[in-house]
C-alpha cells in the first residue's frame, strides 16, 4: 500500500514538473548532414529533430523525450566521459617532492582516449537528432559534446562548442521576446555599465529533482579552461573578470568560477592569488582524494610564497584526508619542515615520532624506504646527523628497488660523509648510486665531479691504510702477529664455506683431539633414551658443534657470498680493519668491497698473508715509497680539487715528517706554503717558504715561492690564463714560430707552469710534424708528470711509445708491399673524387604509390611514422627522410690539428663501432672553417643516433680541443652545398635546434 501511495505521489509530481512551458530556440535549426546528402534509403524519412514545432511539446510527448534523451542517451555518454577522466587519474603519477599540477590527471592520457570520447561526441549527437528539440536534455548533450572535444586537445572545436551554446540557448523570458537581442546587454532597469551574460536559473523543485541545471552558464565557465588551455589569457581574465561581476551567476557555479579562476593564476605562476582562489574551490573536487589533493597543492602555494604557518594547516588537512599513503607521508614530512624556521625541535621530534608510528604499521610496509628517507631528512634540520645516517641506511635496506630512494639515500649519506671528510666511505655511496634516477630531481653535477674526484683519491688513502695495515702488523711480535693472521684465515675461510687450513700444532685455534667424532643421532648418547629431535640438551649440542665448524648461515641463496659482502661492507668503514686491508685482490662494486668470486682457494692462507707484509728491510723500503707516492697524490687533489686544505696539511706534514729525504720534498714544503697561507696561518707558511728558498735554490719549487702568480695560476689566474689562451689559439691556427716564442716568455715569467695540459699536447702535436721527436717526447713527459690524473696522460704514454719506435714502424710500412685492387671514383659535392667505399648513402626505400583517402593517410603517418615537422627558412629545407652527413665544424684550427682530430675519431669508430664502417672526409668552407664529414647516414634519425655518440665522446678523444673550437651538426648534401655558398651556419644551426628539440 506504502509503495503504491509513493508511485501515485511521483506521477503527481512529475506531471506537474512537466506542464512548465519551456519555448523552444525557433531562429536556428539543427542540419546533421549539411550539404551532404541522406543515404537514398533515407532520403524521404525524416530525423525526430527535423520534427520539431510540427507537434504540440505537451505533456505526454515532454515525458517521453525527456525519459529516453536522459536514459538512453545522456546517461551512458557521461558515464563514459566520467570513465576517461577517472582513466586519466590512474595513469596519473603525482611527485609530491615537487609542485603538484593543479588538475589530477593529464590531458595527453585522456586525449589518448580517443575513441571513447569520439563515441561520446556520437552517442551525443544520436541524442540530439533522434529526439524533438524542444527536449530539457538537447543543452546537456552540448555541453557533453564541448567537454569531450576539450579532452581530446581539439581546443578549437571545443570552443565553438561553448560558443554555440552561449549564443543559441540563450533563454528568452516571454515567447514573444526579440530573438536577435544581443547576449551581455545591460539589464533592464538596472543602468548603464551594469552587463550581464549569464542568465538566472529560477527552476521548480520538481525541475530539480527531474532534470539537470541548464548547460549555457556552465558552458561559460568551460570556454574559460579552454581559453586558459589555448594560452589565450587575456580573452580568459575578460570573461573571468565579467562572471566575478555577474550577479546573475548561479551560486551552484561560484566554486567552479574559484577553480578556473585559480587554474588562470597558477598557470602564471602567480602562486599568492592562485591559492586564495583555490582555498574557496576545494568543496568543488569530485572525490574525498581530490580534496586531499588540492589541500596539499594549496600548502604547496603557501609554502612558495612564504606563508608556513598557513602552509602547516593544509599539509595537515592532507594528511588527515588522503587515501594515498604516499601523499600521507610526504604532507607529514612537508608539515614538518614548515619548522625548519621556528628553531622548535619539539615540533620535529613529534613528526618524526608520527613516522616512526607509520613505518611501524602493516599497510605502510611498502613506504618503509620513503618513510625513513623522509626521517632522514628532519633528522639533518635539527640537526641529527647521526640519526639521520641511521635513517638513510634503513631505508636503503627497505627499498623495494621500485622507487628511486635508494639513490636518494646514498646520495645524502655521499653527501655527509664528503663534508665529515669521510672521503673512503663518501666514494662508496656515490659509486652506489644511480645518477641518472636523479637528474629529474637534483643538480647532478655537482655529484658527478665529486665521483670523478673521489675516484682518483680513495685508491690513494686505500693504498695509504693496506700499507699502514701491513707495516703495522709486522711490527708486532712473531708469535702475536702469526695468532691474529691465523684467526684471520680460519673467520675468512669459515665465512665463505673453505676448508679449514691446518696451520700444524702450533696452531693456538685448534686442539689435538684423538677421539672419533661423536654421533649425535643415536639415541644412548641420551641416558633417558630420548630420539635426538626430542632431546633439548642433544639439539643445544648440535647447533654448538655446527656453528663452530660452519659459522652463521643465513637461509639464503648465495649465502656465501653474501656473508663475504656483509662482512666487507663492515671492513670498508672501519679504517683500522686489517683484514679488509690484506685484501690485495678485493674489488669495489656498488660501493662494497667483495672478494672476487673466481679466487682460488688457498688464495687467502697464511702464507699467502705473512707474504704480503713488509718484514725485510727491500719490503719496508718499497711499502715506504707507496705510502710516500699516494700521500703526495692525495695532498694535491685535496688541494688543488677538493681545496680541503687541512687534509693537504696534514698529508703534506706526514709526508715531511716520514720521508725528508724524498726527492718531492720541495714541492711538498710548497705546498704546506701555500696550504697554510690558505688557512690564515702566515706564520708556517712563511716557514716553509723560507725552507724552500734556502734549501732548494734554482729549482721550480724556488722560481714559484719566488713568484706566487705562478701557483695561483692552478686556480686559473685570469691575467696567465689569457696569455696562454692566447698561446693556444696561435697554435691552432698554425702560427708555431710566434706561438713558440711567445710561449718561451710566458714560461720565463710564470715559471713553466704550462697551465693545461691541452696546450702541451697540441705543442707536441707540432714538433712531431716538424719530426722533432725529442722535443715531443720531453713535452709529453712533461704531461706525465704535471698533470697525472688529466685524460690527456694516457694519449701522450701511447704518443711516447710510438715516437720512440717511430724509425721501426717507418721502415716496416716502406717495407710493406700491399697490392689493393682499384677503388670505384665518385664525384662527391663540389666535384671532389673519394672513394666509393666511403660513400655509404642508402636511398629512402621506394614506396608503391596507392590511392589512398587523405584521412588514412594522415592516421598511419601519426600513428606509426610520427615523421618531424619539416621547417624552412628562406635558404634551407629539413629532409629528414634523406640521407645525412654528421659534420664537425672546426674554427679557425690548422690543417695539423685536423688531421689530429680526424685520426682521434677513426680510431674511436674502430673501438667503439667496429660493426659500422663510418668513414671520415676532410672539407672547407673557407681558409678558417674547416669540416670533418662523417659519411652519409641512411636518414635524419640515424645520423641523429651517431651525433648524439660523437658528440659525447668529442670531450674525451679531442679533450686537446677547447669546446668553443668545434661543434657538429646533420645535414643533406644540398643544403651543405648551400652552406658552403652562404656561410650561414648560425641560420641552419637555428634551423636544426627547431626541429629537433635545442640539440645543436
Amino acid at each position: 500500500m506504502l509503495k503504491l501511495q509513493h508511485r501515485f505521489i511521483f506521477s503527481i509530481c512529475l506531471l506537474l514538473g512537466c506542464t512548465t512551458i519551456a519555448v523552444a530556440q525557433p531562429t536556428w535549426t539543427f542540419d546533421p548532414f549539411g550539404k551532404e546528402k541522406k543515404p537514398e534509403k533515407y532520403e524521404e524519412k525524416k530525423l525526430a529533430s527535423e520534427k520539431t514545432g510540427e507537434k504540440n511539446f505537451g505533456t505526454v510527448r515532454r515525458i517521453i523525450q525527456n525519459g529516453t534523451s536522459r536514459f538512453n542517451f545522456y546517461f551512458n555518454a557521461n558515464n563514459k566521459l566520467n570513465a576517461v577522466i577517472e582513466r586519466a587519474k590512474i595513469a596519473n603519477k603525482d611527485d609530491y617532492a615537487k609542485l603538484l599540477p593543479f588538475y589530477p590527471y593529464n590531458l595527453d592520457n585522456t586525449a589518448s582516449q580517443k575513441t571513447e570520447l569520439d563515441s561520446i561526441i556520437y552517442k551525443s549527437t544520436a541524442g540530439i537528432l533522434l529526439h524533438d528539440l524542444r527536449s530539457d536534455w538537447v543543452d546537456n548533450f552540448y555541453l557533453l559534446i564541448g567537454k569531450s572535444y576539450f579532452y581530446k586537445k581539439d581546443f578549437d572545436s571545443a570552443a565553438l562548442t561553448f560558443q554555440f551554446i552561449n549564443y543559441n540557448l540563450f533563454p528568452r523570458k516571454r515567447k514573444n521576446d526579440d530573438d536577435n537581442k544581443i547576449v551581455g546587454t545591460n539589464e533592464e532597469g538596472s543602468g548603464v555599465g551594469s552587463v550581464s551574460i549569464a542568465n538566472k536559473e529560477k527552476r521548480s523543485v520538481i525541475k530539480k529533482v527531474l532534470t539537470l541545471a541548464p548547460s549555457r552558464n556552465e558552458a561559460l565557465i568551460w570556454q574559460i579552461r579552454t581559453f586558459i588551455e589555448q594560452n589565450q589569457l587575456g580573452d580568459a581574465a575578460g570573461l573571468i573578470s565579467i562572471l566575478q561581476n555577474d550577479k546573475n551567476l548561479p551560486a551552484r557555479l561560484q566554486n567552479d568560477l574559484a577553480e578556473v579562476t585559480a587554474y588562470w593564476f597558477y598557470n602564471q605562476n602567480i602562486y599568492d592569488s592562485a591559492a586564495v582562489h583555490l582555498k574557496k574551490a576545494l568543496t568543488n573536487a569530485d572525490t574525498k582524494q581530490d580534496k586531499s589533493r588540492w589541500e596539499y597543492l594549496l600548502a604547496q602555494l603557501y609554502e612558495n610564497t612564504g606563508q608556513f604557518n598557513e602552509a602547516s594547516t593544509y599539509y595537515f588537512k592532507a594528511a588527515q584526508h588522503t587515501t594515498d599513503p604516499v601523499m600521507d607521508i610526504y604532507a607529514r614530512l612537508s608539515e614538518a619542515k614548515m619548522m625548519r624556521n621556528s628553531g622548535n625541535n619539539k615540533e620535529l621530534d613529534n613528526s618524526i615520532a608520527n613516522l616512526l608510528k607509520m613505518a611501524r604499521k602493516d599497510r605502510f610496509e611498502e613506504y618503509r624506504d620513503i618513510i625513513y628517507y623522509s626521517i632522514g631528512q628532519l633528522s639533518l634540520q635539527k640537526p641529527d646527523t647521526t640519526n639521520g645516517i641511521g635513517y638513510y641506511l634503513k631505508s636503503i635496506a627497505y627499498n623495494s628497488n621500485t622507487s628511486n630512494y635508494k639513490d636518494r639515500s646514498y646520495l645524502q649519506l655521499g653527501d655527509i660523509a664528503f663534508v665529515q671528510r669521510r672521503y673512503i666511505d663518501a666514494g662508496n655511496f656515490y659509486d652506489s648510486l644511480t645518477v641518472a634516477t636523479l637528474e629529474k630531481d637534483f643538480d647532478t653535477k655537482p655529484v658527478e665531479d665529486r665521483k670523478d674526484i673521489l675516484s682518483r683519491l680513495v685508491p690513494f688513502l686505500k693504498a695509504i691504510q693496506k700499507e699502514d695495515s701491513l707495516q703495522k702488523l709486522a711490527s708486532l711480535p712473531e708469535a702475536e702477529r702469526n695468532a691474529i693472521l691465523k684467526k684471520m684465515v680460519k673467520k675468512y675461510r669459515k665465512e665463505n664455506g673453505l676448508k679449514e687450513e691446518d696451520f700444524g700444532g702450533d696452531n693456538p685455534i685448534t686442539f689435538a683431539n684423538n677421539k672419533a667424532p661423536e654421533d649425535l643421532f643415536k639415541t644412548n648418547g641420551s641416558s633417558s633414551g630420548e630420539w635426538y629431535f626430542y632431546n633439548a640438551s642433544l639439539r643445544s649440542k648440535g647447533f654448538t658443534s655446527f656453528k663452530s665448524k660452519w659459522g652463521k648461515r643465513p637461509n639464503v641463496d648465495n649465502w656465501r657470498r653474501k656473508v663475504a659482502a656483509e662482512a666487507s661492507i663492515v671492513n670498508s668503514r672501519n679504517n683500522g680493519n686489517i683484514s679488509n686491508n690484506l685484501d690485495p685482490d678485493a674489488k669495489v662494486v656498488d660501493g662494497a668491497t667483495k672478494p672476487d668470486a673466481e679466487k682460488k682457494e688457498n688464495a687467502f692462507s697464511f702464507e699467502s698473508l705473512l707474504d704480503e707484509l713488509p718484514l725485510t728491510t727491500e719490503k719496508l723500503a718499497a711499502s715506504n715509497k707507496v705510502i710516500a707516492n699516494n700521500l703526495y697524490d692525495a695532498a694535491q687533489i685535496f688541494q688543488n680539487e677538493i681545496k680541503d686544505y687541512t687534509e693537504a696539511i696534514n698529508s703534506y706534514e706526514r709526508f715531511a715528517t716520514q720521508f725528508e729525504k724524498n726527492e718531492k720534498i720541495a714541492d711538498v714544503y710548497v705546498g704546506l706554503s701555500y696550504c697554510y697561507s690558505k688557512i690564515g696561518d702566515k706564520v708556517k707558511a712563511d716557514y716553509y717558504a723560507s725552507l724552500v728558498k734556502n734549501n732548494y735554490p734554482g729549482t721550480m719549487a724556488s722560481a714559484i715561492i719566488n713568484n706566487p702568480a705562478s701557483l695561483k695560476s692552478a686556480e686559473k689566474n685570469p691575467t696567465i690564463s689569457a696569455k696562454y689562451a692566447a698561446i693556444y689559439d696561435l697554435f691552432l691556427e698554425g702560427n708555431f714560430e710566434k706561438a713558440i716564442a711567445a710561449k718561451k716568455t710566458a714560461d720565463s715569467l710564470y715559471g713553466k707552469n704550462y697551465w693545461t695540459p691541452q696546450l702541451l699536447y697540441i705543442e707536441a702535436v707540432y714538433y712531431i710534424k716538424e719530426k722533432k721527436d725529442s722535443n715531443a717526447i720531453a713535452v709529453l713527459q712533461n704531461i706525465e708528470k704535471l698533470y697525472a690524473v688529466s685524460p690527456l696522460k694516457e694519449k701522450a704514454t701511447t704518443l711516447i711509445s710510438v715516437l720512440q719506435r717511430r724509425a721501426e714502424i717507418e721502415q716496416y710500412l716502406t717495407n710493406l708491399q700491399v697490392t689493393r685492387e682499384e677503388e670505384e671514383k665518385v664525384i662527391v659535392g663540389d666535384d671532389k673524387v673519394i672513394p666509393a667505399t666511403q660513400v655509404k648513402t642508402v636511398a629512402p626505400k621506394a614506396v608503391e604509390p596507392k590511392t589512398i583517402a587523405p584521412s588514412i593517410v594522415t592516421r598511419a603517418v601519426s600513428d606509426t611514422i610520427k615523421v618531424p615537422e619539416i621547417y624552412k627558412n628562406k635558404s634551407f629545407t629539413l629532409q629528414p627522410e634523406k640521407a645525412h652527413y654528421v659534420v664537425m665544424i672546426l674554427d679557425k684550427i690548422d690543417g695539423v690539428y685536423v688531421n689530429e682530430a680526424k685520426n682521434a675519431f677513426t680510431r674511436f669508430n674502430k673501438e667503439s663501432m667496429a660493426t659500422i664502417n663510418i668513414a671520415i672526409s676532410k672539407d672547407a668552407v673557407d681558409a678558417q672553417t674547416a669540416l670533418l664529414l662523417f659519411t652519409p647516414f641512411e636518414n635524419a634519425t640515424e645520423a641523429l643516433k651517431y651525433f648524439d655518440r660523437i658528440k659525447k665522446a668529442a670531450s674525451t678523444e679531442v679533450s686537446w680541443l677547447q669546446p668553443s673550437k668545434y661543434s657538429f651538426i646533420i645535414i643533406t648534401e644540398s643544403n651543405l652545398k648551400l652552406l658552403k655558398e652562404n656561410k650561414d651556419f648560425v641560420g641552419y644551426k637555428q634551423l636544426l635546434n627547431n626541429n629537433y628539440g635545442n640539440k645543436f
